[in-house]
């Protein structure tokens, strides 16, 4: 495990190693951590979460899109061929997606083919916080039923919670 950043130590970053320290953040979205380098410093770690966030609320629809497409299915092809970021493939793997059964994949795959049919991006979730597999299935085979516009927030929202754990892994919140 490697050791996280306090305060003063995210403070004291010079703007390139805060995009290397915190480019995933925002899945493979290096842009957010540029716009939130520019931020520091931060009085306390709730402000630079919500610099992110406020970051990715001022985003026009097109990027907001950019940004769901850019995350990987649950349990899908990128997972099968490890091609997943690390960030992804720890999530995934805390919901317990990486061991999945043949039947439990097929019906994943099934609804992510139908979801991101209708929406023309992938099913978001924060799978951290919604770590039994029954959970995620309940939450796609609701979700689908929203308009677009309706998902595009919800899928932004999880976006959020995502980064929020994100940052957590790379700074020490309780000091």
């Amino acid at each position: 495990m490697k050791t996280k950043l306090s305060l003063q130590q995210v403070n004291d970053l010079s703007p390139n190693e805060f995009h290397q320290i915190f480019i995933n953040v925002i899945e493979c979205w290096s842009e957010g951590a540029i716009y939130v380098s520019a931020l520091v410093p931060f009085k306390n770690f709730d402000r630079l979460i919500e610099s992110f966030h406020r970051y990715l609320d001022q985003l026009s629809i097109e990027n907001k899109l950019k940004i769901l497409r850019l995350h990987p299915d649950l349990a899908g092809k990128l997972a099968d061929d490890d091609l997943l970021t690390d960030e992804s493939k720890y999530e995934q793997s805390c919901a317990g997606l990486d061991l999945l059964t043949a039947e439990n994949k097929l019906k994943m795959n099934e609804l992510n083919y139908k979801y991101k049919q209708k929406f023309s991006f992938p099913f978001v979730i924060c799978v951290r916080e919604n770590s039994k597999f029954e959970a995620i299935l309940k939450g796609i085979s609701e979700r689908i039923d929203n308009e677009v516009q309706q998902e595009i927030e919800i899928g932004i929202g999880e976006v959020k919670k995502i980064c929020r754990l994100r940052i957590l892994e790379i700074v020490d919140y309780s000091k």
